[in-house]
């Protein structure tokens, strides 16, 4: 079970345990600063011009396993295994032509998560099956074509790499910031690179999980000890100093799921069975939707305009303007947010090393969805 699809299954068993830490988002535009007419999520047939993008998957995605990193402009940053090419590549979702980043040495057991944002992607690569702790931090500029190598898991006594919450590092701009064990007893520290310059360094040492960027905030949860509940903690990227929180993450603990484009912001309860949303920074997050006993949140992200989620089920799609939402994926799958929209990911068909997972680009900001009543 490669990249994601390994780290969204290893999360449900863990938080069915415990729970710990926070998730970094891609940017989107702002949205309005009030809350909108509806309260709760409702579900709807899908939307016509849903449906539409749904039926046409992007061709790559049909001749091997494409599991989408992250997206910036017409480029989908995206982990490979096709008959040509095995690694991190940049498909082009306009012409389909796929240019290739970085290949795997061993595409048996290499894999890749991470992220994008404007000219950059940035992703940890691991190097075995039994263990995503051994990995290395590339980072690759679209507009240059340079590729750096940031950084490298840490090694323990024996030359074991020490354990790190498996999480794609974050990016904004030229910031792109990750964790990583240090030592036992869950120790973690917190990295921030500059991608203009190269230099990386750590920010934070403790019982941290990995970091996202909100706006001008490097933020990150942290625990006073190991097992207890996180609660976020934040710098200024311009001062390097400790900064406040806004409203809508103040109330933010015990969860690894957090995404947010700035200005809209959503998370998972600690036990995955419930939605919280907040339309603007200043307004405080309210749970917009409960799973039935029994259903567990999988994964989150935000796009223009949306919302996407999976669950032990399947994976929905919203819009955050009128709160409807509706199945699209039959049973479990992914969804990757954007600037540009979502890509959606439909779940193998059947048990194979790489499978075919056929990939849906969805323009989310020109869909036209029902209302969902106000109280």
């Amino acid at each position: 079970m490669p990249g994601r699809a390994a780290a969204v299954a290893a999360a449900v068993a863990v938080v069915l345990a415990a729970v710990a830490g926070c998730t970094p988002a891609p940017p989107g535009q702002p949205t309005a600063d009030a809350w909108p007419a509806w309260r709760s999520l409702c579900p709807v047939p899908a939307p016509p011009g849903l449906a539409a993008q749904l039926g046409r998957a992007v061709p790559e995605s049909l001749r091997g396993e494409v599991i989408p990193l992250g997206m910036a402009g017409s480029l989908a940053f995206v982990s490979a295994w096709t008959p040509e090419f095995s690694g991190v590549a940049a498909l082009n979702l306009a012409t389909g032509r796929m240019r290739p980043i970085r290949s795997f040495p061993r595409p048996a057991q290499d894999q890749a998560d991470g992220s994008a944002d404007g000219r950059w992607a940035v992703w940890e690569q691991t190097v075995s099956l039994h263990t995503l702790d051994d990995f290395t931090v590339y980072a690759w500029d679209a507009a240059t074509g340079r590729l750096l190598t940031l950084g490298r898991s840490l090694s323990g006594p024996g030359g074991m790499a020490w354990p790190s919450p498996w999480h794609p590092p974050a990016v904004s701009g030229h910031h792109a910031a990750w964790a990583q064990g240090y030592g036992p007893d869950g120790e973690v520290e917190v990295r921030l690179a500059d991608l203009a310059t190269g230099r990386v360094r750590v920010v934070r040492r403790g019982h941290t999980q990995p970091p996202f960027f909100y706006r001008n905030l490097l933020v990150w949860p942290e625990s006073d000890r190991p097992g207890a509940q996180t609660t976020l903690h934040a710098i200024s990227l311009g001062t390097d100093r400790p900064a406040a929180l806004p409203a809508a993450l103040r109330a933010v603990h015990g969860t690894d799921v957090v995404v947010t484009d700035g200005t809209r912001t959503a998370y998972l309860s600690p036990d995955l069975t419930s939605l919280y949303y907040s339309p603007a920074a200043d307004q405080r997050a309210r749970v917009v939707l409960r799973l039935p006993p029994g259903g567990y949140f999988a994964g989150l992200a935000i796009g223009p305009g949306s919302l996407a989620w999976t669950t032990t089920a399947a994976t929905y799609l919203a819009s955050t303007g009128t709160g409807a939402y509706a199945r699209v994926t039959p049973r479990y799958g992914d969804a990757t947010g954007s600037a540009a929209g979502v890509m959606i990911s439909d779940p193998p068909a059947g048990k194979v090393t790489h499978p075919v997972l056929p990939l849906r680009m969805v323009r989310t900001a020109g869909l036209r969805w029902p209302s969902c009543p106000s109280s």
